[in-house]
């Protein structure tokens, strides 16, 4: 913030605060211009305003400088995260589709149980993309609210998760789908990645 800027938010505080008027606002700010001293000890000075109402003042300014910088913090990691999030839940709803294509469906009647299996396995499967799109609005949620603790807590969670996905898709790369049971097992992991995400988006 330049020193204009805090001046001008400082005037402004005081303004709202009914310790002064807009009027004698500007005739400090004109002659702070010219002089080049505080706006505080010109306004005290001329007996508009005390140290206390000044003190007052630049306490409620500093909360207001921190609140724009944990809202400006709150925007750029919410961008990032939210870039990360996306990236992951296309990456689960692809990886999805082509795992649904490479097991054939079969008859009921097939393979002793072995659809059902296949259907469960992939219905839990699906846990793990839709944590995810639950997860973009708790993002724009602590954007909205300048919480940049929780989006940190979220980005720490989905870097964990995007490690452990990568670690995932590794493991079944090579993996038959058959017999069912087999990859089934395996992806009961995406779940377990769905509920991390659920529990850092609460």
């Amino acid at each position: 913030m330049t020193s204009q800027e805090e001046t001008l938010r400082i005037g402004q505080v005081l303004l709202q605060r009914g310790f002064i008027s807009p009027e004698q606002l500007d005739r400090a700010i004109a002659r702070q211009t010219v002089g080049g001293e505080r706006l505080g000890k010109l306004l005290i000075a001329d007996g508009l305003v005390n140290e206390q109402d000044l003190a007052f003042s630049l306490s409620h300014q500093a909360r207001l400088r921190h609140d724009d910088r944990r809202a400006k913090s709150a925007r750029m990691l919410a961008g990032s995260t939210e870039k990360l999030r996306a990236d992951l839940e296309k990456q689960a709803l692809d990886l999805l589709k082509e795992w649904q294509q490479r097991v054939p469906r079969m008859p009921d009647r097939e393979g002793g149980g072995e659809r059902k299996r296949r259907e469960a396995a992939l219905r839990q499967s699906m846990d793990f993309p839709r944590a995810l799109t639950a997860a973009e609005e708790a993002i724009e949620s602590a954007r909205r609210k300048g919480d940049p603790g929780r989006i940190r807590r979220l980005l720490s969670v989905l870097q964990q998760v995007e490690k452990d996905f990568i670690a995932f898709r590794q493991a079944i790369a090579a993996a038959s789908p058959h017999p069912v049971q087999e990859w089934a097992t395996r992806w009961q992991a995406l779940q377990e990645l769905g509920k991390d995400v659920q529990r850092a988006a609460v």
